[in-house]
């Protein structure tokens, strides 16, 4: 057989293999649904999936983080004690552990189950962005300028 007949037939199968992709994509599209998230009173900050994807963690301005079942977008749980819009979290890879910075000026951890404050980081400007480092025994965060202090990132020590 000749090498061009080859090359029609490979590329014949490409734009079958193309249009099976595009059905399916548009099939598992029809399949989704949207999820609502009702509960937050003000405009959301940011959003946060836990490791396994189960859990949907999210800051708004309403100074309540707030935690989700991602499939169903039924509120599980808020974490109560900001005074300050919430601008940033995460989630520690057990899901046991959120870490929360706000406009308050301080950083917060919580037990994710209970709800409960753990502890308390004060600082005295306003506090942007937190994350776990790489096994979660610092958290960096990064604070905005404020009454002539500028920017900057501080390093936390949170091992228990």
């Amino acid at each position: 057989s000749c090498p061009l007949s080859r090359t029609k037939e490979r590329t014949r199968r490409d734009v079958d293999d193309v249009w099976k992709h595009e059905r399916n994509v548009r099939r598992s599209q029809s399949d989704m649904r949207p999820v609502l998230l009702k509960g937050h009173e003000r405009p959301l900050t940011f959003l946060k999936y836990n490791k396994e994807g189960d859990l949907l963690f999210t800051c708004a301005k309403d100074h309540t983080p707030t935690v989700w079942y991602s499939d169903s977008g039924q509120r599980v749980g808020t974490y109560k004690g900001h005074i300050g819009s919430v601008w940033s979290c995460d989630v520690s890879e057990d899901s046991t552990r959120l870490i929360t910075a706000s406009g308050d000026q301080t950083v917060r951890l919580w037990d994710v189950e209970s709800g409960q404050e753990h502890h308390k980081f004060e600082y005295r400007q306003p506090c942007r962005c937190v994350t776990f480092s790489l096994g979660e025994k610092y958290a960096i965060v990064s604070l905005d300028p404020f009454m002539g202090s500028a920017s900057s990132v501080d390093m936390l020590r949170i091992a228990e």
